[in-house]
């Protein structure tokens, strides 16, 4: 029965500890949080830049609008110019026709229309003009076709229509302040201005084509850029044999990445200091009960070598006694019958009697420590247990010159085997008084510490160094040439089925301290 429940023991035994294992659950889900992190940060990378190249191919667009539409634009004013100038200069030239005009009458003319101002060329190479000197150029024959005509150094658009019969012509001119103005507001400056100052739009430029920087194919090339004082992401795209960059604020991508390395480190913190309290539980758990495992074991073991050694102390018992008492019997005999017996044989005869009683001792302490012990309970005093012990020792301490004080602090009532207690005592007085050969002192007290009554019994002559005062509970363990090494062990035995403990300590060299404690849970009112 008892190599089975060994058995069921050790199949109890983890193979792998269970704070090691909690250990590697919360490393797997570390990894697995931080797997899902980087994907976090990296799909957010990924939706930044997607944003930016739409945003930049959105910006090429309305670029290539605003590009078509000035071009419109000035192409439609153009015209109306054109129509408005041709129709300015046919009713000069029927006026003119009518009543010709003078430098003043043309000044006014112009003045009143709008121009900038009039020439009307006649035969003869002959012109006037007004205001005088606005055109600051010669006399030249008329198109046969009429168009209009921009001098972009002089800021004008002229009008040369033939005259009627082919004589001369007339030229009008306007200046192209509004209509500059209006190609300066629908220009590509105007409008990458504008879409620069939209909000976190960092800046949008139009500069010579570079073929340095790739991309996906169709896609604009993004870069992110990070020197301290600017974060962008820059996305340049070809656009009619020129670059346009297009830079976006980053920084709230930064923030955004901050925030979620932050979040990760509180998370990671917390996941990993939660991991490191279970572990620490379950370890404490597991170290209870693979303690209380080597205690169970320890007990099914003692109580196995106890069965053992109530086996054989029984057969010791069945052979040695009854020889010993055969022997004993025949040494009486012939201590009282052997008249004839020399003296030296009778002290042989005597040494054979002690050496039968010193046998017989042993294989009664043998059968003491094998034998369990069960406390006949009843109402004891254990001060005077002790005061009876030391009265029977009291003449051999006069003897040996061992001078003996007491202390009494507890004189109640405990339940205990009185014969059991009184046993031990007197078990650890005579190694006290037998460590003290040639005189020395023994210290008695019994009182009370909390819920516990003790017994200390204090004396010198010790030669146990530390680790031989820890091993003097062992069974067999003796420093003395005579003896078992059973006599402390058996008186462990006795407190402990009385629920209490023994103790061993050596406060300093050649003194030895031995007390037992009692609790008071069997205090007998």
């Amino acid at each position: 029965m008892a190599e089975e429940v060994a058995k069921a023991v050790e199949n109890s035994k983890p193979r792998l500890p269970l704070w090691m294992a909690n250990l590697f659950v919360f490393a797997f889900l570390f990894c697995a949080v931080m797997a899902y992190f980087l994907w976090q940060v990296q799909q957010a990378r990924k939706d930044f830049l997607k944003h930016v190249r739409e945003h930049a191919v959105l910006v090429a667009e309305v670029v290539q609008l605003s590009a078509r539409g000035s071009v419109l634009a000035r192409r439609s004013a153009e015209e109306i110019l054109e129509a408005f100038l041709g129709n300015t200069a046919r009713f000069v030239d029927y006026l003119d026709k009518v009543e010709p005009f003078t430098q003043e009458e043309l000044t006014a003319f112009s003045q009143e229309a709008g121009l900038m101002g009039i020439r009307i060329e006649r035969a003869r190479k002959k012109y006037v003009e007004g205001p005088s000197g606005w055109l600051q150029k010669t006399p030249s024959d008329c198109m046969p076709t009429p168009k209009i005509e921009h001098l972009e150094g002089k800021h004008l658009y002229l009008f040369s229509l033939g005259r009627e019969g082919g004589t001369g012509c007339v030229t009008v001119g306007i200046s192209d302040v509004q209509i500059r103005a209006m190609q300066e507001h629908l220009g590509l400056e105007n409008v990458i201005k504008t879409i620069a100052g939209i909000p976190r739009m960092s800046y949008v430029t139009l500069e010579k084509h570079s073929t340095g920087k790739k991309g996906i194919p169709g896609e604009p090339a993004v870069t992110m850029i990070d020197n301290g004082n600017i974060r962008v992401a820059e996305a340049r795209m070809p656009m009619e044999g020129k670059e346009l960059i297009v830079a976006l604020d980053a920084e709230h991508l930064y923030r955004s990445t901050g925030r979620m390395w932050r979040n990760f480190f509180v998370f990671s913190a917390a996941l990993a200091s939660l991991g490191v309290v279970l572990s620490f539980i379950l370890y404490r758990y597991q170290a209870g009960h693979l303690t209380q495992v080597t205690q169970f074991e320890r007990r099914i073991s003692k109580e196995r070598e106890d069965a053992s050694l109530g086996r054989a102390a029984a057969g010791i018992a069945h052979e040695i006694r009854n020889p010993l008492n055969a022997l004993g019997i025949g040494l009486q005999r012939l201590q009282l019958e052997g008249d004839e017996l020399r003296d030296e044989h009778r002290r042989l005869v005597s040494l054979m009697m002690d050496a039968v009683h010193r046998t017989n001792n042993s294989v009664k302490s043998l059968l003491n420590y094998a034998r369990p012990q069960k406390p006949n309970r009843k109402p004891t005093r254990v001060d005077l247990l002790l005061e009876r012990t030391l009265a029977l020792y009291s003449s051999r301490c006069e003897d040996l010159h061992i001078k003996v004080t007491q202390e009494f602090h507890f004189k109640e009532i405990i339940s205990a085997d009185p014969g059991l207690l009184g046993q031990v005592i007197e078990n650890l007085l005579r190694n006290a008084i037998e460590a003290q050969p040639d005189g020395g002192f023994i210290h008695a007290e019994v009182g009370q510490k909390k819920r516990e009554v003790y017994l200390t019994i204090k004396n010198g002559g010790s030669t146990l160094s530390t680790e031989e005062t820890d091993r003097i509970f062992e069974p067999y363990f003796t420093t003395k040439t005579e003896g078992t090494g059973l006599g402390l062990t058996i008186s462990q035995r006795i407190i402990q089925a009385h629920g209490g403990r023994l103790e061993a300590h050596t406060p300093e060299a050649g003194i030895v301290i031995i007390d037992f404690y009692l609790p008071l849970t069997g205090y007998a009112e």
